[in-house]
Order: C-alpha cells, then structure tokens, then sequence
C-alpha cells in the first residue's frame, strides 16, 4: 500500500508543472544578423526528476535583437539586429531564460582614398586595406569585403578587397562588409601591357584572310593527293 502512494505521488509531480528549467547553453553571443542557433530547455520536477514532456512556450524580450521558434524544447535562435535580449522559456509557473548578446559590421574603413590600377600583361589586382567595426566600434576580423566598382567598363572588385582593372579610366569604388558600406575611393586605371601583351589590332576584313588561309590548305591537300595518286 505504502509503494503504491509513493508511485501515486510520483506521478502527480510528473503531471504538475515543473518546478525549474534549465537551459543550455547559457548565453547565446552572434556576430551579424540572420544567423542560426539553438538552445535547448530541460524542465525538472520538484524531486528533481527531468519532465520531457512539459512543453516551452518561446519567447524573446526583444525580437529586433532576436526571434526565436521552435518544437517542443528545443528553440531556434536567429539574430535580427544589434543589442543585447533574453530568449526565455516557460511552463506553467517556471520560466527560464538565455542572455543573448548581437554584435552587427556598423562601419568599413578602406585605405587608400585614391588607388592606381595598372593593366598588366599578366592580370594583377591591387588590394585594398580594410577594416570593419561592429556596433560597439570594436574590431572586426574574418569578414568577406565585397568590392564593387560604380563603372564596371573600368574596374571589377571581387570578394577579397580586390581591384581589377578592366579598361583606361577613372572611375570609383566601394566596400561592403555585411551590409555596412564604405566611403567612395577613387580609381584610375591605366593600361601598362607590353606590346605583345596587347591584343592584335584588327584591319580589313577578317573573314579574307581565314578565306585565304583555307584556299592554300586546300590547295597543298589536292597537290599531296594528286602526288600519291601517281604510279
């Protein structure tokens, strides 16, 4: 009688809500917007037995900072902007919650102001010095800096600080690191290439000279044919 009040017993806690959650892990730190985390929810009973099927109900305390969605106990954290939320969890009269901390690239710096690109027979860029800050104005390494040239018939940028220079001219050109973008830097380029780096200039009309060209080979493959014809 007595074990079957306790097994009774047990199962009314399991029933009741829970009386703590513990999450992990503890703090959720992001650097840029759009990204994807998880955390995951572990409701106990007072007797400190897990309870899996006491559900979370999501929430953030700021959703410009933050969202966050999920099934049952595990929440997808996704960043929505710079700051500083909790992402918290709760059932019935337990919650808990997750500091979560978003630091987004707010300012890019590129040095040198002017730049001088040469084309060269061998295709060379010139690149370019750039720093990122986040929002606190703290460093930021280990971005993608995306260079985009406002006339692309003079310079073409790439995805590593780079300039490439297309064709003689000037022009300018920007940097962006996740969204945040640069001050205008100027750009010429000049045309350095050898001669022979050069591509040939094209007089008359080329199809003659192909034309021309076949008509010999024609000729010296009858005469070849012609010779071994002969007994």
């Amino acid at each position: 009688m007595n074990r079957r009040l306790v097994t009774l017993g047990a199962l009314a806690l399991a029933c009741g809500g829970p009386s703590r959650i513990e999450m992990e892990p503890r703090s959720l730190r992001f650097f840029g917007r759009g990204q994807t985390l998880t955390v995951h929810a572990t409701p106990f009973a007072k007797n400190g037995r897990p309870v899996p099927g006491k559900v979370c109900h999501w929430s953030s305390t700021d959703e410009k900072v933050a969202t966050v969605s999920g099934p049952h106990n595990e929440g997808a954290v996704v960043s929505a902007g710079p700051g500083s939320a909790a992402i918290r969890c709760t059932i019935g009269g337990a919650s808990a919650e997750v500091p979560v901390t978003v630091r987004v690239v707010a300012r890019v710096a590129v040095q040198p102001e002017r730049v001088e690109v040469r084309i060269l027979d061998e295709a060379t860029p010139v690149p370019l010095r750039v720093e990122a800050f986040d929002d606190t104005g703290a460093s930021v390494i280990g971005r993608a800096a995306l260079v985009r040239c406002q006339s692309e018939e003079v310079c073409r940028g790439d995805q590593r600080g780079q300039v490439w220079g297309v064709a003689p001219g000037e022009t300018t050109a920007t940097v962006e690191v996740e969204g945040a973008t640069s001050a205008p830097v100027a750009v010429r380029v000049t045309d350095a290439r050898t001669a022979e780096g050069k591509p040939r200039r094209v007089t008359g009309d080329p199809m003659e000279e192909i034309e021309r060209a076949v008509r010999a080979r024609e000729a010296e493959e009858a005469k070849a044919r012609a010779g071994a014809a002969k007994p």
